[in-house]
């Protein structure tokens, strides 16, 4: 139980501050032995922060989904935006799902990301509509902006790049406002997320239904099903402070986004990344 409370309370704040929540729960699996937690455990723990998600900005995205509705130019634009960075991230996110999947299994890998998280978050600030340009009111999202973001996410699928971090790092890079690209890289993750989680679900409810034959038919699958994990009690409580210190996290960036603080998480990133590299 206690470790499942870790767990979800680094997948909760790193998931949206921007140090990298699978980098995190890396690091957090391998310090606390817990190789035998399951790919169903990581996947309700990213379900709680999906939801937190649309806790924060559901308003927003009410705005989005009736402006769209009515055919509001401005409201199908953004959606159109969204889908748009998408793409990219699934492409890369599926194309390259087993060779980003065995770098989970090298933390010194992620220690290395994590430094370069660190990079992208401590340049931001002289971005156009970084801390160091604070009159700058920045530009709108545009087609080909969406798509560089949404390649950078699909970048960072890498385990110790964040996502948060280095999309809205690239808008700031672009002149995107910056409180826009807070949002916008947020509302971005929702297909994002809620597709990676769906398609690990998918492969948990599969692997529940390999009964004992089929797995001497099928040893590699039935390796790949050996961590499947399953439902409980220390599962939802993982998963419920996932979601309340999701909420937490997201209302804490967007502050310290707008007040030109971005930069300064780099050196939490680095320190992580420094002594994961000392001591793992």
């Amino acid at each position: 139980m206690i470790e499942s409370i870790i767990l979800g309370l680094l997948q909760g704040l790193a998931e949206f501050l921007p140090i990298s929540s699978s980098g995190h729960l890396v690091l957090g699996h391998e310090l606390l032995n817990m190789k035998e937690a399951g790919m169903f455990f990581d996947v309700m723990l990213h379900t709680g922060t999906l939801l937190s998600i649309f806790v924060v900005f559901h308003k927003k995205i009410v705005d989005i989904l009736v402006g769209c509705l009515r055919r509001n130019p401005e409201q199908l634009h953004e959606a159109g935006y969204i889908i748009l960075a998408s793409i990219p991230t699934a492409l890369i996110g599926i194309g390259f799902k087993d060779a980003l999947e065995g770098l989970f299994e090298n933390p010194r890998a992620v220690c290395v990301a994590e430094l370069f998280t660190g990079l992208l978050l401590f340049t931001s600030q002289w971005g156009k509509t970084g801390a160091k340009h604070p009159e700058n009111e920045g530009v709108k999202m545009n087609w080909w902006r969406a798509l560089l973001t949404g390649t950078v996410q699909g970048i960072a699928c890498i385990p110790g790049i964040s996502r948060s971090g280095s999309t809205i790092s690239t808008m700031i890079f672009m002149g995107v406002n910056r409180k826009y690209a807070g949002e916008f890289s947020f509302l971005m993750s929702i297909p994002a997320v809620g597709g990676a989680a769906l398609l690990d679900a998918i492969k948990w409810f599969k692997c529940q239904s390999l009964t004992p034959e089929a797995a001497l038919l099928d040893p590699e699958k039935a390796l790949k099903c050996a961590d499947a994990g399953s439902f409980t009690p220390e599962l939802l409580v993982g998963m419920l402070v996932s979601f309340v210190f999701g909420v937490i996290a997201l209302k804490w960036l967007m502050s310290f986004l707008q007040k030109g603080k971005f930069q300064h998480f780099a050196w939490y990133v680095w320190a992580v990344g420094i002594f994961g590299l000392i001591f793992i």
